[in-house]
């Protein structure tokens, strides 16, 4: 599956631009807000066309696998993690501006370490037990 390393790429690219905005905002955040926004606007435009890669064609051919593992696997990933896109998309549309970050500094950092727990175990598990599925087969 040739898509699969792209969407593997794209994986690191989203977790080195969480990492970078873990930085900012453990340094700062006010002073960093612009640089802070324009990361959050960049990733959101690499997550959501990855999520929706993912989500509207990965996934429902996984689950018409032949293979009774890799079904299973992508309707619970599917069930357990197929809201992200929207959670997402309501986060970044809360912060996507520097006024909106140092408006509710406390509420975005909370919120922001949540979201990004929420990709980053995304990821994880989908490089971790459901990639080695696809190309084990």
């Amino acid at each position: 599956m040739g898509n699969l390393d792209m969407l593997k790429k794209q994986h690191e690219e989203v977790l080195a631009l969480i990492k970078t905005i873990r930085g900012m905002v453990a340094d700062h955040p006010e002073e960093k807000s612009k640089e802070i926004a324009f990361h959050i606007n960049a990733l959101s435009g690499k997550l959501k066309m990855h999520l929706m890669s993912e989500d509207q064609f990965l996934y429902p051919s996984l689950m018409q696998s032949r293979s009774q593992t890799i079904r299973n696997t992508a309707q619970t990933f599917n069930r357990e993690m197929g809201n992200l896109a929207q959670l997402f998309h309501s986060f970044a549309q809360q912060y996507n501006t520097p006024s909106k970050i140092i408006q509710n500094k406390h509420q975005f950092i909370a919120e922001s370490q949540k979201i990004f727990r929420l990709i980053e175990e995304r990821t994880k598990n989908e490089d971790t037990k459901l990639y080695p599925l696809i190309t084990a087969k």
